[in-house]
């Protein structure tokens, strides 16, 4: 498998619409959220069915991420996009159909496989997309997009669902955008000139680099730790702005989403030019710093100053999610992009269900302050330990092997626009953690 060196206008314009069909297909999974009641009243949906749509949606993230994280390594990133944005738009108007709670389930899971598949493909495909120069956007996207599309999703549907009362609309809104960026998706360069089969990419597999397992396991913490309050806002941003601060309107809970999850996506390019293991540290440090100051705004009652440290907090998540992963992406194969995406969302996406349950249960006990609080904990064990493994000796690199440090500096130094990496496809593929049983 080879990797394409882009011209700068194929990377810049490969970078733009991947990013809007990865923001796109993110936004379609939210759509359905805020109007689960409607469906409640229209088709008699249950109190179960909607406890069970979580469910069946990460039932769906997860089956992809194990199975066909890699499929794009094996068909190609920019198909395997056009693929998601295909379930994308088959989970829209599964929904805009749908008359039963089973219908709505099956709706669920669909955008499950493609939130899966935009996670792993659509990503890399991101990443890919982009050089060395510019990784500090590549980055953010892969690790903030996913956020910040659910947010404009969800926010979209509840600012237009107050003009258009018509669930019909929305969904032909959603698959409009959809069908756009599927449209325009022939003008995308492929940036993989050479495809693996499909059997060397499917198997139930977590990639873990060998000689790069520290770093991986900076990145899963950063992630486990900053998903953990950013997916309880996801769930309770409502609750917490009517019951903490007396707010009747369903206004101050999207506010207080948006503000959670959109600076996040400009944390990473912001500080691309900075020492990336100091600035990860200090990242994470705000990140709790920033979590304890919810709980001591909550117990105030200060609403201003909670929704003011929830943009602090999204903006330190969005630095250490998307430098960690740059430091991780900059020492492993450029060919193995896809399968640390998927490895690294799959552990986020396990944990944050975990982490939620759990969240879940300790709110019914106690209030938001004390959930605040015991995040806030939580997380100075995560820096703690990000601190550490950071501070220790560099691992060992394989010399082998075909760094995106490396592939640029000899893409700068005039060499062929393919370079063949010098282990056999099938050694690489090896290179993983064993298979889970």
């Amino acid at each position: 498998m080879h990797k394409e060196e882009l011209t700068d206008g194929q990377s810049l314009r490969g970078f733009a619409l991947a990013t809007i069909a990865f923001l796109a297909i993110f936004a379609a999974t939210a759509v359905p959220i805020p109007l689960y009641a409607d469906y409640q009243v229209a088709i008699g949906l249950t109190t179960a069915d909607i406890s069970n749509t979580m469910l069946t949606y990460l039932t769906g993230v997860t089956l992809t991420l194990l199975l066909a994280g890699r499929i794009s390594d094996a068909l190609g990133r920019t198909p395997v996009t056009s693929l998601t944005l295909m379930l994308a738009i088959l989970g829209c108007i599964m929904f805009m159909t749908a008359d039963s709670g089973a219908a709505v389930l099956s709706a669920r899971f669909v955008q499950g496989l493609s939130a899966g598949l935009g996670m792993s493909a659509v990503s890399a495909l991101v990443i890919d997309c982009v050089g060395e120069k510019h990784l500090g956007w590549g980055s953010a996207v892969a690790s903030c997009g996913a956020m910040v599309g659910i947010m404009i999703g969800s926010v979209g549907v509840g600012v237009l669902y107050d003009l258009v009362p018509n669930t019909v609309v929305l969904y032909g809104i959603m698959i409009a955008i959809l069908a756009v960026c599927l449209f325009l998706m022939p003008v995308v360069h492929e940036p993989l000139d050479q495809t693996l089969s499909l059997r060397a990419v499917i198997r139930v597999r977590i990639y873990v680099p060998s000689d790069n397992r520290r770093l991986f396991a900076v990145v899963a913490v950063c992630y486990l730790g900053t998903w953990l309050v950013s997916c309880f806002f996801q769930s309770f941003a409502a609750p917490i702005a009517r019951q903490c601060f007396g707010e009747t309107s369903p206004l101050a809970g999207s506010i207080i989403l948006a503000l959670i999850m959109a600076p996040s996506l400009i944390g990473g390019p912001l500080v691309q030019r900075f020492e990336p293991r100091r600035t990860l540290v200090i990242a994470m440090t705000a990140v709790t710093a920033a979590t304890a100051g919810m709980a001591i705004f909550v117990v105030l009652g200060t609403e201003l100053l909670f929704m003011a440290d929830c943009a602090v907090f999204s903006l330190a998540m969005g630095v250490a999610v998307s430098v960690s992963l740059r430091l991780l992406l900059l020492h492993v194969s450029v060919l193995r992009v896809s399968a640390i995406l998927a490895s690294v969302n799959l552990v986020a996406y396990a944990g944050s269900a975990v982490t939620g349950v759990l969240c879940g249960i300790l709110l019914g006990a106690s209030s938001f302050a004390v959930v605040f609080a015991a995040m806030a904990v939580v997380l100075v064990g995560a820096s703690l330990f990000v601190a550490a493994s950071l501070r220790a000796p560099h691992e060992k690199k394989k010399d082998g092997r075909l760094t995106l440090h490396r592939f640029h500096k000899t893409r700068a130094a005039g060499a062929s626009a393919a370079v063949v990496e010098p282990t056999s496809v099938e050694s690489a593929c090896e290179e993983t953690a064993p298979a889970l049983s």
